[in-house]
């Protein structure tokens, strides 16, 4: 089983050839991978070269997705950007197509089968991950938070005058934010295996 979780930029004006305005564009993924039940590691991807992030980024995704097993997202958005990466990497579609037949949406099976007041009526990663893995939390999280502080966090880590030392750190906040998101979605299917 993988759980795969996508950040993407959006600038106003192009950063990069061949972009568009307002374009995702992914710089980040994070991947939890699990073999056999409890045996899971982490792979992840965080481009912070300035160059653009999309090719680089595709490429390893398909090397670590592998061929077979169930890729779990927590919606349409990274079946929406693997078929963006397809259109933009003729030479990748092949392989990207492939990984989005394989993906399996968490969303609708949270909405159609379980809700706790402590919601608040939102189904998003956030709203849930508390209530069905106490002990995780996104509050701990400082800078990035969500998706659009890690856009603002990645534009910051690759602006040419950010110091070294703030580099690092958003980085690491960056990857940690990513992180947790597929980590929420490893604990999520562990919740409704053993309800």
């Amino acid at each position: 089983r993988y759980y795969l979780d996508f950040e993407s930029a959006q600038f106003a004006i192009p950063r990069w050839p061949d972009t568009r305005p307002y374009q995702q564009l992914p710089f980040q993924w994070s991947c939890h991978i699990e073999n056999e039940p409890g045996d899971i590691r982490h792979r992840d991807f965080l481009d912070t070269s300035g160059q653009a992030p999309m090719r680089a980024c595709a490429e390893a995704l398909i090397d670590t997705l592998d061929n077979a097993g169930p890729i779990f997202s927590y919606s349409r958005y990274e079946r929406t950007v693997l078929h963006q990466l397809a259109a933009r990497f003729p030479d990748l579609a092949p392989a990207l197509t492939a990984l989005a037949e394989r993906l399996f949406d968490l969303l609708p099976l949270v909405k159609a089968h379980y809700y706790h007041p402590a919601m608040k009526g939102s189904y998003s990663i956030k709203a849930v991950l508390p209530t069905v893995a106490a002990a995780l939390s996104y509050d701990g999280l400082t800078e990035v938070q969500d998706g659009v502080g890690a856009q603002l966090a990645y534009e910051e880590l690759i602006d040419a005058e950010t110091r070294q030392d703030c580099q690092n750190r958003l980085s690491a906040q960056l990857r940690a934010y990513c992180r947790l998101d597929t980590l929420a979605m490893v604990e999520m299917v562990r919740f409704f295996e053993n309800a």
